[in-house]
């Protein structure tokens, strides 16, 4: 599915970027990485438009759910340019009848409403309008006039008298008018954040979708798929043959009920792990690393780095006095650690020159 929206989500537990529409699990994902509470929104900001750029200005910055955020791209993502142009006209409507700015459930149900619509491609002015509309039979006063006598007409004031008449609103595609109710959409919805009942969804060339890991039994044909979502997201959009995902998705099955899925995720994001055998790898490896959830910048490294070293006294008087952010830097630097989304990582034992290569060279094996 395309993408709409790049946001920049943020809690004050920090921030992480986000491609929408979302995976479930990408979306459970960065609740995680923010650490929200049940029912705690974070905020939002739109970094890139890709395929909505006429939409988005539309939207409550303010206000909404991540979940209804992520339901709006979805719908749009599975309109074509002339049904943008209708949400983008019936957006506009609202808000020139004063929805300033549009709820998103509002919008949900205007992006499910484009077949309520007519849309005239190539109108873009009153003119246009008025001559179309006089073309076309809908005046019939000008039924009869000579092309002399038609030329004459003054379109503009014919067309923006439609528009007045009818509610139609002008779009950078054409003339948008409303030929009936809208849906109501966004009450049938349900955007409860929800775990899937996979580990990793694979998709095949066909587009058949596997769920895996798959149950205890089941026989599945082995082929090349692609990982479309995953407990893990760093593995969504790798490639690997079905037996080895299905083994990946019973491995990170058994790292959930030991509490040390989220330490994966971190070590994935560390080593920049982009290959599926690797990442199999990696699920047995973890005793290499250590991870701390807590620290999510280098002033905080240093700080947790310091605090274990030093009596509170001498600590209390030296952190007001030392750039903590550079220290913390050069501490990571010489542990060999990383900053993920998640926390901090670094190898067990020693510094490490390279943590992406870590895992696959024998100097770097960690207890």
């Amino acid at each position: 599915m395309r993408k709409v929206f790049e946001v920049e989500l943020s809690s004050k537990n920090g921030c992480t970027e986000l491609a929408l529409p979302a995976t479930r699990y990408a979306l459970l994902d960065a609740v995680e990485k923010l650490e929200l509470r049940e029912g705690e929104r974070p905020d939002w900001e739109i970094l890139q438009t890709p395929a909505c750029h006429n939409i988005y200005p539309y939207l409550d910055p303010a206000g909404g759910t991540l979940s209804e955020l992520n339901a709006l791209t979805q719908r749009l993502a599975q309109l074509n340019e002339r049904e943008h142009a209708v949400v983008e006209g019936l957006a506009k409507l609202a808000h020139e009848q004063g929805e300033r700015p549009i709820a998103l459930s509002r919008l949900i149900d205007l992006a499910y409403s484009t077949d309520c619509c007519h849309l005239v491609e190539g109108v873009v002015t009153d003119a246009q309008l008025g001559r179309f509309c006089t073309g076309n039979g809908f005046v019939p006063e000008a039924e009869g006039l000579s092309d002399k006598a038609f030329e004459l007409l003054d379109f503009a004031k014919i067309g923006r008298e439609f528009c007045e008449a009818e509610g139609g609103v002008f779009t950078r595609v054409g003339y948008v008018q409303r030929r009936e109710e809208l849906k109501q959409v966004y009450k049938t919805l349900d955007l409860t954040l929800k775990k899937p009942d996979y580990a990793i969804l694979a998709e095949l060339a066909d587009g058949t979708q596997v769920k895996l890991p798959a149950p205890l039994g089941e026989t599945l044909a082995d082929g090349p798929v692609q990982c479309v979502d995953s407990a893990a997201p760093g593995l969504i959009g790798q490639t690997a043959m079905v037996s080895t995902l299905d083994m990946l998705a019973r491995r990170l099955t058994e790292l959930e009920l030991d509490g040390e899925l989220t330490k994966y995720k971190a070590v994935l994001a560390a080593t920049g792990c982009e290959d599926i055998p690797q990442a199999l790898a990696l699920a047995d490896e973890l005793d290499r690393y250590r991870f701390d959830p807590e620290p999510r910048e280098p002033d905080e490294v240093a700080a947790g780095h310091l605090k274990g070293r030093l009596p509170e006294e001498e600590l209390a008087a030296l952190l007001p006095n030392v750039s903590l952010y550079r220290y913390g830097q050069a501490v990571m630097e010489q542990g060999g650690g990383k900053l993920t989304g998640y926390g901090y990582v670094q190898p067990s034992i020693g510094p490490s020159q390279n943590m992406e290569q870590g895992q696959e060279s024998d100097e770097m094996r960690m207890m």
